[in-house]
Protein backbone atom coordinates (compact mmCIF):
# COMPACT_ATOMS: atom_id res chain seq x y z
CA UNK A 1 0.00 0.00 0.00
CA UNK A 2 2.91 2.34 0.72
CA UNK A 3 4.34 1.89 -2.80
CA UNK A 4 0.95 2.56 -4.34
CA UNK A 5 0.48 5.77 -2.40
CA UNK A 6 4.02 6.89 -3.20
CA UNK A 7 3.46 6.24 -6.92
CA UNK A 8 0.19 8.17 -6.79
CA UNK A 9 1.91 11.24 -5.32
CA UNK A 10 4.85 10.99 -7.72
CA UNK A 11 2.45 10.68 -10.66
CA UNK A 12 0.44 13.68 -9.45
CA UNK A 13 3.63 15.72 -9.07
CA UNK A 14 4.86 14.71 -12.53
CA UNK A 15 1.55 15.70 -14.15
CA UNK A 16 1.65 19.03 -12.32
CA UNK A 17 5.26 19.60 -13.39
CA UNK A 18 4.36 18.77 -16.99
CA UNK A 19 1.44 21.17 -16.96
CA UNK A 20 3.04 24.03 -15.05
CA UNK A 21 6.71 23.84 -16.04
CA UNK A 22 7.72 21.46 -18.83
CA UNK A 23 4.69 22.32 -20.96
CA UNK A 24 5.94 25.90 -21.06
CA UNK A 25 9.51 25.00 -22.11
CA UNK A 26 8.70 24.86 -25.78
CA UNK A 27 11.26 25.09 -28.55
CA UNK A 28 9.56 25.89 -31.86
CA UNK A 29 6.35 24.31 -30.54
CA UNK A 30 7.95 21.11 -29.20
CA UNK A 31 7.79 20.29 -25.49
CA UNK A 32 9.30 17.42 -23.49
CA UNK A 33 6.92 14.79 -22.14
CA UNK A 34 8.06 13.94 -18.61
CA UNK A 35 4.77 12.13 -18.00
CA UNK A 36 5.81 9.62 -20.66
CA UNK A 37 9.13 9.17 -18.83
CA UNK A 38 7.19 8.49 -15.62
CA UNK A 39 5.07 5.84 -17.38
CA UNK A 40 8.24 4.22 -18.76
CA UNK A 41 9.81 4.18 -15.31
CA UNK A 42 6.73 2.60 -13.72
CA UNK A 43 6.44 -0.04 -16.47
CA UNK A 44 10.10 -1.00 -16.23
CA UNK A 45 10.25 -0.99 -12.45
CA UNK A 46 6.85 -2.44 -11.50
CA UNK A 47 5.72 -4.35 -14.58
CA UNK A 48 3.11 -4.45 -17.28
CA UNK A 49 -0.04 -4.03 -15.18
CA UNK A 50 1.35 -1.14 -13.16
CA UNK A 51 2.64 0.56 -16.30
CA UNK A 52 -0.76 0.27 -17.96
CA UNK A 53 -2.62 1.59 -14.92
CA UNK A 54 -0.14 4.44 -14.43
CA UNK A 55 -0.40 5.36 -18.12
CA UNK A 56 -4.18 5.32 -17.92
CA UNK A 57 -4.35 7.50 -14.79
CA UNK A 58 -1.77 10.11 -15.75
CA UNK A 59 -3.19 10.14 -19.29
CA UNK A 60 -6.64 10.80 -17.83
CA UNK A 61 -5.22 13.71 -15.82
CA UNK A 62 -3.58 15.17 -18.94
CA UNK A 63 -6.80 14.75 -20.91
CA UNK A 64 -8.67 16.62 -18.18
CA UNK A 65 -6.11 19.43 -18.21
CA UNK A 66 -5.79 19.81 -21.99
CA UNK A 67 -9.34 18.86 -22.99
CA UNK A 68 -8.28 16.05 -25.35
CA UNK A 69 -10.54 13.38 -23.88
CA UNK A 70 -9.27 9.87 -24.40
CA UNK A 71 -6.15 10.55 -26.45
CA UNK A 72 -3.46 10.78 -23.75
CA UNK A 73 -5.23 8.18 -21.66
CA UNK A 74 -5.28 5.60 -24.45
CA UNK A 75 -1.80 6.25 -25.85
CA UNK A 76 -0.03 6.32 -22.48
CA UNK A 77 -1.84 3.16 -21.32
CA UNK A 78 -0.80 1.37 -24.53
CA UNK A 79 2.81 2.51 -24.09
CA UNK A 80 2.80 1.38 -20.43
CA UNK A 81 1.44 -2.00 -21.51
CA UNK A 82 3.95 -2.47 -24.35
CA UNK A 83 6.97 -1.37 -22.32
CA UNK A 84 5.93 -3.63 -19.44
CA UNK A 85 5.46 -6.51 -21.89
CA UNK A 86 8.83 -5.88 -23.53
CA UNK A 87 10.50 -5.71 -20.13
CA UNK A 88 8.83 -8.98 -19.13
CA UNK A 89 10.00 -10.71 -22.32
CA UNK A 90 13.57 -9.35 -22.30
CA UNK A 91 14.72 -7.45 -19.22
CA UNK A 92 18.12 -6.73 -20.78
CA UNK A 93 16.54 -4.09 -23.03
CA UNK A 94 16.26 -1.59 -20.19
CA UNK A 95 19.77 -1.59 -18.77
CA UNK A 96 20.47 1.69 -16.98
CA UNK A 97 23.31 2.94 -19.11
CA UNK A 98 22.98 6.44 -20.53
CA UNK A 99 23.30 5.19 -24.11
CA UNK A 100 20.62 2.53 -23.65
CA UNK A 101 18.25 5.00 -21.97
CA UNK A 102 18.67 7.43 -24.87
CA UNK A 103 18.09 4.70 -27.48
CA UNK A 104 15.06 3.29 -25.69
CA UNK A 105 13.51 6.69 -24.97
CA UNK A 106 14.05 7.78 -28.57
CA UNK A 107 12.23 4.75 -29.99
CA UNK A 108 9.42 4.67 -27.44
CA UNK A 109 8.90 8.43 -27.59
CA UNK A 110 8.73 8.31 -31.39
CA UNK A 111 6.08 5.55 -31.25
CA UNK A 112 4.16 7.44 -28.54
CA UNK A 113 4.26 10.77 -30.35
CA UNK A 114 3.32 9.20 -33.68
CA UNK A 115 0.26 7.56 -32.11
CA UNK A 116 -0.60 10.81 -30.36
CA UNK A 117 -0.30 12.78 -33.61
CA UNK A 118 -2.44 10.24 -35.46
CA UNK A 119 -5.24 10.48 -32.90
CA UNK A 120 -5.05 14.29 -32.76
CA UNK A 121 -5.35 14.44 -36.55
CA UNK A 122 -8.34 12.10 -36.44
CA UNK A 123 -10.08 13.94 -33.57
CA UNK A 124 -9.29 17.57 -34.27
CA UNK A 125 -8.54 17.64 -37.99
CA UNK A 126 -5.24 19.46 -37.50
CA UNK A 127 -2.73 19.45 -40.37
CA UNK A 128 -0.48 16.40 -40.40
CA UNK A 129 2.66 18.26 -41.56
CA UNK A 130 2.83 20.50 -38.50
CA UNK A 131 2.29 17.60 -36.11
CA UNK A 132 4.89 15.52 -37.90
CA UNK A 133 7.64 18.06 -37.38
CA UNK A 134 6.65 19.47 -34.01
CA UNK A 135 5.28 16.44 -32.17
CA UNK A 136 6.90 13.45 -33.85
CA UNK A 137 10.36 14.90 -34.43
CA UNK A 138 10.71 17.89 -32.08
CA UNK A 139 9.05 16.51 -28.98
CA UNK A 140 10.69 13.12 -29.44
CA UNK A 141 14.16 14.66 -29.49
CA UNK A 142 13.30 17.02 -26.62
CA UNK A 143 11.95 14.18 -24.44
CA UNK A 144 15.04 12.11 -25.23
CA UNK A 145 17.28 15.01 -24.18
CA UNK A 146 15.41 15.35 -20.87
CA UNK A 147 15.74 11.57 -20.29
CA UNK A 148 19.47 11.76 -21.02
CA UNK A 149 19.93 14.65 -18.59
CA UNK A 150 17.87 12.86 -15.93
CA UNK A 151 19.84 9.61 -16.17
CA UNK A 152 23.15 11.49 -16.26
CA UNK A 153 22.47 13.51 -13.13
CA UNK A 154 20.48 10.84 -11.31
CA UNK A 155 23.45 8.48 -11.24
CA UNK A 156 25.70 10.94 -9.39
Amino acid sequence: MGDLLRLFFIGTAVVALQWLFFGRLDLWGATPDVVLLFVLWVAVRYGQTSGTIAGFLVGFALDAIYGMWGIHMFVKAVIGFLVGLLNMINSEVFVRSARRVVETTLVISLVHNSLLALFVVMQRGVGWGYLLWVLCIGSTLYTTLVAFLAVTFWRR
